[in-house]
């Protein structure tokens, strides 16, 4: 009997366990609660098909913004700045529009020829129908050129084909701190006794004067010395003011002889600058003004020329001189420690030319005389 109660108690135990056990199994089958924190998905899943439709961000739209970015803003790094701000990127294109080199001139080789004796810090001899340096010391070294500057001022004024007849009133801004003038504050002046006084004597207030009255205005006529200076090819040139005073006005003396040349064929510029003197009045007074140039009282014919002085520049000059038989010839003259030495040193220049360097001005016998430089 005994025996019978204990396999009874354990098939009972064991229909329990087995009971038990089918039933933890079912509730491990069953799906956990929503309420149940650690089977729910991560939140931050939840967003992320959102973004999709965002244009910014979605790959589809990308060849669409494309067009937008210059090829320089496609580099890696930052977010694309808005369209105005990278087309700047295209930058380079506008190359084209550098000045163009220093113009490097024709400069002869004279051989065996004794040179020039010449102390100025920079000349040249240049033969405008040619184009061709005969002779130079530093001609392309750019130096402040003082007066010589009003030539420039001249051939802008007649650019414009002024009424020369036409009054003008001396202002005390025009006479400040001038130097050399002829001229009071208040005196009425015509252009053409302007002009006179700029080319014959120097006047530093005329010139003045002259680029107040242009039309234009100081600042702007000075553009247009600038832009005449370009258009003439005279990449070494540069101005800032009408007179020379300021030593910012530079040149070089290929430079300054193509200028005076292209003067020199000027008649209204040229036929002033032959004269030696010259009567000019205001409505107050008469005055007799003689030339700075001495050069017109040498032996050789000179067809035009300019003086020039400030004490960055030096004595200055230049004048276009004719050789019997052979044309004209440019001489330059800058830097001279003297007064009377520019003068001295010009003469020097023109009578070289004229004897020993002669044949350096016939083509034929020029020909085969060129420089490598």
């Amino acid at each position: 009997m005994r025996r019978r109660e204990r396999g009874s108690g354990a098939s009972g135990l064991v229909l329990f366990l087995a009971a038990l056990g089918a039933f933890l199994l079912g509730i491990g089958r069953l799906p956990a609660p929503s309420a149940t924190p650690a089977a729910t998905p991560p939140a931050a899943a939840a967003p992320e098909p959102a973004p999709a439709p965002v244009p910014e961000v979605s790959p589809a739209a990308a060849p669409e913004a494309a067009p937008l970015i210059s090829p320089a803003a496609a580099a890696p790094g930052p977010a694309p700045a808005p369209a105005p701000e990278v087309f700047p990127a295209a930058a380079p294109e506008a190359a084209p529009l550098v000045l163009p080199e220093p113009a490097s001139p024709r400069v002869l080789d004279i051989g065996d020829l004794r040179r020039p004796r010449i102390r100025a810090a920079a000349a040249m001899l240049y033969n405008p129908r040619s184009d061709e340096v005969i002779w130079e010391r530093r001609g392309l070294d750019q130096r402040p050129i003082a007066s010589i500057t009003k030539v420039m001022t001249a051939l802008v004024l007649l650019d414009q084909d002024p009424d020369l007849s036409r009054d003008v009133v001396v202002s005390r801004r025009d006479a400040r701190r001038s130097s050399t003038t002829y001229l009071r504050s208040g005196e009425r002046v015509t252009l053409d006794t302007l002009l006179h006084l700029a080319l014959i004597a120097s006047d530093n207030v005329a010139a003045r004067i002259l680029a107040r009255a242009s039309g234009w205005g100081t600042r702007r006529f000075v553009e247009r010395m600038n832009l005449k200076a370009a258009a003439l090819g005279l990449d070494g040139t540069r101005f800032v003011e009408p007179s020379g005073l300021d030593e910012r006005n530079v040149s070089t003396p290929y430079d300054v002889a193509r200028l005076i040349a292209v003067a020199s064929e000027a008649p209204a510029i040229s036929g002033i600058m032959r004269k030696w003197t010259h009567g000019v009045r205001t409505d107050r007074r008469r005055l007799n003004i003689r030339n700075t140039n001495r050069l017109l009282r040498s032996p050789h014919v000179v067809r035009g020329g300019k003086t020039g002085y400030i004490s960055e520049a030096g004595y200055c000059l230049t004048a276009v001189v004719e050789v019997p038989g052979a044309g004209p010839v440019v001489l330059v003259v800058l830097g001279a420690g003297s007064n009377a030495g520019r003068f001295s040193e010009a003469r020097r220049l023109a009578d070289w030319v004229s004897t020993t360097g002669r044949s350096l001005l016939d083509p034929r016998q020029g020909a085969g005389r060129d420089s490598a430089r």
